[in-house]
């Protein structure tokens, strides 16, 4: 299995993320990974065979060869199968609205196959990605199709998404939607509008999410006997709330995901 991180071009570093790439082969075996949400939106280009999404319920199905996944509300597993290779760009969060004339919301716990969207263009994108002998080449595919796709939404809106979600990262996710919104000087429903249209997520669910992400960045350095606090210092009311949101997002329990993480 060969997995690899790749930072954008300097044009595109402002909206982009990262990369990452994932190939496995035969040998490798079936390979399972559990996706939890992380307010970024993807995309995904399938140059070999393909992934299988497995539901919460135990359904599966394989993925399209390009799709682009809005921000889930839960967990899901995706798994390999034989030669598999994948390049993936993830987004920073609020900007795939500069490349995509949709509302962001629309994606919301959903993957699309881009065929939907833009059906000649991409046909021709996953072709040359398949024939394409290098990751390097992979990669300026993929760039060259999002420039020519690229158009900016208004600097106003921008600046408005990029100071919201600037705020809910230095608090790291302890901060209530409408003090949000106070702190930039619109009313609510304005922050959640724009929300919904450039980011994918009203506020309060995007900020239970890089809540739920400061957690569990802490959480392998935390000991089970300590959970109560660690739950208490990261806003939420009590463990209970603490146990039932972490297992929305990750499947696990904290308890369980210390175990696994042990385990590894």
């Amino acid at each position: 299995m060969h997995f690899q991180v790749v930072h954008p071009s300097r044009a595109l570093a402002p909206y982009i993320q990262h990369y990452w790439i994932l190939e496995t082969n035969k040998s490798d075996g079936i390979i399972q990974e559990r996706v939890v949400p992380t307010g970024n939106i993807e995309l995904m280009f399938h140059y070999r065979n393909p992934f299988y999404s497995l539901s919460q319920r135990g359904e599966s199905h394989i993925q399209p060869r390009s799709m682009i996944s809005g921000i889930n509300r839960s967990w899901f597993d995706v798994s390999t199968s034989g030669e598999s290779g994948a390049l993936a760009v993830t987004f920073r969060p609020g900007t795939a609205a500069n490349f995509f004339n949709l509302p962001m919301v629309e994606l919301a716990n959903r993957s699309i196959h881009l065929e939907e969207l833009i059906k000649k263009e991409i046909i021709f994108v996953e072709e040359q990605l398949a024939e394409a002998f290098s990751l390097q080449a992979r990669i300026q595919i993929v760039e060259q199709f999002l420039m020519k796709r690229f158009c900016p939404v208004a600097a106003c809106d921008t600046n408005l998404i990029k100071q919201g979600i600037r705020l809910i990262e230095n608090h790291k996710g302890q901060i209530r939607a409408d003090k949000l919104a106070q702190n930039l000087f619109v009313t609510p429903k304005t922050l959640e509008r724009k929300f919904a249209r450039m980011v994918g997520n009203t506020p309060k669910q995007f900020i239970k999410i890089i809540r739920f992400h400061h957690v569990m960045t802490k959480l392998t350095a935390t000991q089970p006997g300590m959970l109560t606090q660690h739950a208490l210092e990261n806003g939420y009311f009590d463990q209970a709330h603490f146990i039932r949101d972490f297992k929305a997002y990750s499947g696990y329990t904290p308890k369980e995901l210390l175990s696994l993480t042990s385990q590894s």
